[in-house]
């Protein structure tokens, strides 16, 4: 009788298990045809946002993607669906952008000091100045950059792709937040985008001299650094991310 009972109990576990497993056979495919979906929608959105302002985007988007949480929070790290986060391609007018104006907003306060247009173009004229670009923008004309040149020091490795990716975050999220508007904002992208080109020679190369120059620099804590590594290997290894479908010349 006992034997019975065990038997019959085995069976009803088979079957609960059965279906359990038929129900998260169901979640996964209508997972994976969402995702399927979202990526195609992605894909098409990109045809429409100009290389120029993907190129330009993707140089800061080390630091733009730990706003977002991309790959880490929203998507998990251990997975790769092939998505395309359309934030790290398009700037100023991408979709949930009301979500993350106040978060740009709070950062360019807390980390740069900007709070509106003048104290964002001065910030910006420091890092041109740095990267002796100083005269290239109109918008920057005649603004007087401080920054501290012996912390900044572009002779030593890295520091010059540090500052690129910087002035390319600092540019897309004062944009985000309406302190620039987007025509600046390619106009002194386009500046970036031709230093970084005539500098360095792909994503790659370029993603490994910004770290070198974040440790030279020492902008951020242990926990930053951290943060900032592990983003830049996401950018390197996902399939969506800018740093592998944008060309580095075009």
């Amino acid at each position: 009788m006992m034997y019975k009972f065990f038997k019959e109990l085995f069976s009803t576990t088979k079957d609960d298990v059965s279906d359990s497993k038929g129900e998260v056979d169901v979640r996964e495919e209508l997972r994976r045809n969402d995702s399927e979906q979202i990526q195609l929608e992605a894909k098409k959105l990109l045809l429409s946002i100009p290389y120029e302002e993907q190129f330009g985007n993707a140089l800061g988007a080390a630091m733009r993607v730990i706003v977002f949480g991309d790959w880490f929070t929203v998507f998990g790290s251990t997975e790769d669906d092939g998505r395309h986060p359309i934030h790290l391609y398009q700037f100023g007018d991408y979709p949930k952008i009301d979500q993350y104006r106040d978060d740009f907003a709070k950062i360019l306060k807390k980390d740069f000091a900007i709070e509106d247009r003048d104290t964002c173009l001065a910030v910006l004229a420091g890092y041109f100045t740095v990267l002796g670009l100083t005269g290239s923008t109109k918008s920057l004309e005649g603004k007087v950059g401080k920054i501290n040149l012996l912390i900044w020091d572009i002779s030593k490795p890295g520091v010059n792709a540090f500052a690129v990716a910087i002035a390319s975050y600092v540019t897309t999220a004062a944009t985000d937040v309406r302190f620039l508007s987007k025509i600046e904002a390619l106009e002194i992208l386009k500046q970036l985008s031709l230093y970084a080109k005539k500098h360095f020679s792909n994503w790659t190369l370029f993603s490994d001299r910004l770290l070198e120059g974040e440790n030279h620099v020492g902008l951020n804590s242990k926990i930053g650094k951290s943060y900032l590594k592990r983003y830049s290997g996401y950018l390197k290894e996902k399939k969506g991310s800018p740093w592998n479908n944008i060309d580095w010349l075009k």
